[in-house]
């Protein structure tokens, strides 16, 4: 069990450090983009959130969020594929950079790797973080989650709800560190509510499309949610994935 642990860690580590060098590179930073969550225009100031400020479990709280989802794209051949993504508060990061009326431009290989026609740079994902924006997510589905079963939890979850072991583990490497320490942790995956603000268009388009988006927020002790369940994903043809989310806290 001990040996197993070890090797699950070193994935875990390898995979953030991957994407801290791929990032680093492509944008001349030191620091992995990560989630703000910086309220204006609302009832909220200082560290204060409007988002769960009451509590955890709370329906249909307004959120202004910056958001960081990442981008993969696996077609069945070497393609030249154009993405476009509406995000009403607009883009604080884009990597690499996103053009506003062309979208990007790349050229995708099966094994998900982009080559960018703006700079002939590849990368293995697109990686947007979008700018405070209000969004409603019904926080009374879900799960709660204690700290120490974060890793299990994901590495249940997220599988069955389609994503790979290679993004699967991108995700755990990213949240991992910042859900364990929190007591409890509630988590909602977002659907239209998330999807329907992010528009995404890809041309041409996938056969195959699935978007993660997680809302996770700290909890001192457990409060009663409805589980969510999710429609199987199948990846035929060229298949598009997505994942993001973002914290309340």
């Amino acid at each position: 069990m001990a040996l197993s642990c070890v090797f699950i860690g070193a994935i875990v580590m390898f995979f953030a450090g991957y994407q801290l060098a791929i990032y680093q590179e492509a944008n001349g930073d030191t620091l992995l983009p990560h989630f703000d969550v910086n309220p204006s225009g609302s009832n909220c100031n200082g560290a204060d959130l409007c988002c769960g400020e009451n509590g955890g479990g709370g329906a249909g709280d307004m959120c202004d969020i910056a958001a960081k989802p990442v981008i993969y794209l696996y077609p069945t051949h070497t393609e030249r594929v154009n993405i476009k993504l509406h995000y009403p508060a607009g883009f604080s990061t884009t990597v690499p950079t996103y053009n506003t009326q062309l979208g990007w431009n790349v050229v995708a290989q099966p094994d998900g790797t982009l080559t960018n026609a703006a700079n002939g740079m590849t990368y293995p994902y697109l990686f947007w973080e979008g700018n405070p924006a209000s969004l409603k997510f019904d926080m009374t589905q879900g799960f709660v989650v204690p700290g120490n079963q974060t890793v299990a939890f994901l590495s249940k979850e997220l599988p069955a709800m389609g994503l790979n072991s290679n993004e699967t583990s991108a995700f755990i490497a990213y949240w991992a560190p910042r859900l364990q320490p929190n007591k409890y942790t509630l988590i909602h995956f977002a659907g239209t509510d998330y999807t329907n603000v992010a528009k995404l268009t890809i041309t041409p388009r996938p056969d195959s499309l699935l978007r993660v988006f997680m809302v996770e927020e700290p909890l001192n002790s457990p409060v009663a949610v409805t589980p969510q369940s999710f429609p199987s994903f199948h990846r035929s043809g060229f298949t598009a994935v997505e994942w993001g989310g973002m914290a309340l806290k």
